[in-house]
């Protein structure tokens, strides 16, 4: 199994931006993940082509992230996938837009209590199927699909 963690830090008005500055943020370690999440909650974020009750479906599904292997509600089982952690401070000046494809769940107005935005990106190793990504939350993992919230309530730990 190939394990990596990877920290960005964003351009900032900061002349430096120092990994004990980050290490005082709140970002999580691989080791602080493991365990067996369960959608909880299921709520419209945006426009998206899923209908509701489509989407509540998934409630009760299980997510299990453990160095033996992913499996995503009982769809998808990975053995030994690459597991990617990022840590991105949220942007604090009013009125910044990023693009599409970066925004996190505080563009939407989901967790704007937090200093920063963890990441978990899952890959399998031989490309036998797509990349997924989540954003955690203590113990919970968020997954944002097709204008749907799906929160994860860690139930078990691996």
């Amino acid at each position: 199994m190939v394990m990596r963690a990877i920290i960005f830090v964003t351009l900032t008005p900061l002349p430096f931006v120092s990994s004990l500055a980050l290490a005082e943020l709140d970002c999580i370690g691989l080791q602080e993940i493991w365990g067996r999440y369960d959608v909880v909650e299921v709520s419209r974020y945006r426009g998206g082509l899923t209908s509701q009750s489509e989407a509540k479906e998934h409630v009760g599904k299980s997510t299990l992230v453990s160095v033996e292997g992913f499996s995503f509600w009982g769809k998808v089982n990975y053995e030994s996938p690459i597991y990617d952690m990022t840590c991105q401070p949220i942007p604090l000046e009013e009125g910044e837009v990023t693009v599409r494809w970066e925004r996190k769940s505080d563009f939407y107005g989901i967790g704007m209590d937090r200093d920063v935005v963890n990441e978990l990106e899952v890959t399998p190793v031989q490309e036998e199927g797509p990349s997924y990504h989540f954003e955690v939350a203590q113990d919970e993992l968020w997954f944002f699909f097709d204008g749907w919230f799906y929160r994860m309530e860690r139930v078990g730990r691996d």
